[in-house]
């Protein structure tokens, strides 16, 4: 059986996803950072946030938050900032040691309140590329009663400006 202290989530911070992909030109590795606390790797973030490069209208992934544990192993990214907006990733839907974990749900949750999320790359099955939806108008592809739940939960835990926004008022219909 494995050691609690073992299979606990470790946060981890690229400051600059390009330059692993090649994005970046010829730039050196920026290492990954671990943290042992969500605290300590949204700290970071946010610090990371302002750099220029996580603004520029290039494409691709820039700035990633991410998860993993040794044991058993398991890693991936839940968020990356793409031309200045937070993109939740979604490759947790599709991986069970995640989307099963109450750990990484909180992180999530807490990422969501403290971070935000502005859109998300939907790895549909069959297509070619994946496609960029808003946040608030993803579908989340885990079965019926466990998207509900964790859905919910993300968009009651979205940060304080989009809530102090007024409801919007529903239309009438059938009357002129």
């Amino acid at each position: 059986m494995a050691d609690e202290k073992d299979s606990k989530w470790q946060c981890y911070i690229i400051p600059d996803l390009a330059t692993w992909t090649g994005a970046a030109g010829s730039k050196p590795y920026t290492p990954i950072e671990f943290y042992d606390t969500y605290e300590q790797a949204a700290a970071r973030f946010q610090e990371l946030r302002s750099e220029p490069y996580n603004s520029e209208e290039v494409p691709g992934a820039w700035l990633t938050f991410g998860v993993q544990r040794e044991d058993p192993p398991s890693a991936a990214d839940l968020l990356h900032v793409r031309q200045g907006k937070n993109y939740l990733v979604d490759d947790y839907t599709r991986m069970a040691s995640l989307n099963q974990s109450p750990e990484v749900m909180d992180i999530l949750r807490q990422m969501r309140k403290d971070l935000g999320f502005d859109r998300v790359r939907v790895y549909e099955h069959g297509a070619m590329e994946p496609k960029d939806v808003t946040f608030s108008r993803w579908k989340h592809p885990l079965k019926p009663s466990l998207r509900k739940s964790v859905l919910k939960e993300l968009k009651e835990t979205r940060p304080k400006e989009a809530a102090a926004k007024l409801p919007r008022k529903p239309k009438e219909r059938g009357r002129e």
